[in-house]
């Protein structure tokens, strides 16, 4: 208490200046008298709590075959659709439950992300196991090629390693010969090959490409729920050949809660012809990046043995070549179940 009596009276001697409130409290105390900004406020806050435990939408994905408004059948028949509460039913129950009830749905997981509900689906014609081939089959070769390994499996090796073989020659039988028993069987096994290819490319001196304009807005629409509203479309006539891009955005909330609004914008970009002109570094240069790429994608699956790339030029331009010789699984299953026939 002594303490207290001190400071006050060494307070009596400061002259202060008291700063009015920042920020919410100030705004807060200065509109207090305006219950008409604190009751919409309320109702706002109120119908967002209310609001958010309904299901605006429910949105079906990985359905290959099935349409999407069967699936959405199923689950308004177990109780969840559009309209209906979070709380009435779990979205593990409705995982269960659909499954059960289901004829189409192998598998399902179920998301909620703001007001939408999205359904993961898988169909149960993806897990059926597909029936195994029946008859009696060769393997052939796919391309001409020099045998480098071969494993045999089932069958008899028709080939070796060294043997040099054309597209279609049989590298491993399912016809048994007499004196091993006889009969037929489906040859399996692998073949590695060392096959070789030219790869090649040519470049005029000039050519045409396709370019981009600038975009314009062609189209501008809103969709709240299920309802879409148009609010802008051009009908100008447009260019026939131009590229269409769609933006969609959602609305979302505080940057968490999505809203069940969606604002679509529709592009035209006009394709416009351009012509380029190269002098001879340019071309030979422009043509050495598009063999290089089209050797990525040719030998991608490949292994590579062996590249020699020449080029020269011609009276349009630059031709550029590459020989290269890779090993590949040249093994081709054939059948020839007709042979069964022939056996019974």
């Amino acid at each position: 208490l002594y303490k207290c009596k001190k400071y006050t009276g060494a307070l009596k001697s400061i002259k202060f200046t008291a700063s009015a409130p920042k920020g919410l409290p100030s705004y807060v105390i200065n509109n207090k008298k305006r219950y008409g900004i604190f009751a919409g406020l309320f109702v706002v806050i109120l119908y967002f709590l209310f609001v958010s435990n309904f299901i605006f939408d429910v949105r079906i994905l990985g359905n290959e075959s099935i349409p999407s408004s069967v699936i959405e059948k199923e689950l308004s028949d177990i109780g969840f659709y559009a309209g209906n509460t979070w709380s009435d039913l779990s979205l593990s129950e409705a995982e269960l439950a659909l499954l059960e009830s289901s004829e189409n749905v192998g598998w399902v997981n179920i998301n909620r992300r703001g007001y939408v509900a999205y359904v993961t689906v898988r169909e149960k014609n993806v897990f059926e196991e597909k029936p195994e081939a029946k008859g009696y089959s060769n393997i052939v070769a796919s391309v001409d090629s020099v045998i480098e390994e071969i494993t045999v499996k089932s069958g008899i090796a028709c080939v070796k390693a060294g043997d040099t073989v054309k597209a279609g020659d049989i590298l491993i039988s399912g016809v048994i010969p007499t004196e091993l028993g006889g009969g037929f069987v489906r040859a399996e096994g692998e073949i590695y090959g060392r096959a070789s290819e030219k790869i090649t490319v040519e470049v005029p001196y000039t050519e045409t490409f396709n370019s981009y304009g600038e975009e314009k807005l062609a189209e501008l629409s809103v969709k709240i729920l299920k309802f879409r509203v148009n609010i802008f479309k051009s009908y100008r006539k447009t260019h026939k050949d131009c590229a269409i891009i769609e933006d969609v955005k959602e609305c979302v909330l505080f940057g968490k809660y999505r809203l069940p609004i969606e604002i679509r914008k529709i592009y035209h970009q006009p394709r416009v012809k351009s012509t380029k002109t190269y002098d001879e570094a340019k071309i030979i240069s422009v043509a050495s990046v598009r063999l290089a790429s089209m050797r990525q994608t040719r030998l991608l699956n490949f292994e590579l043995c062996k590249i020699k790339t020449y080029g020269s030029f011609t009276d349009n331009g630059y031709k550029m070549t590459s020989d290269v010789t890779y090993i590949l699984n040249i093994g081709e299953e054939k059948y020839f179940s007709f042979l069964a026939d022939e056996e019974k």
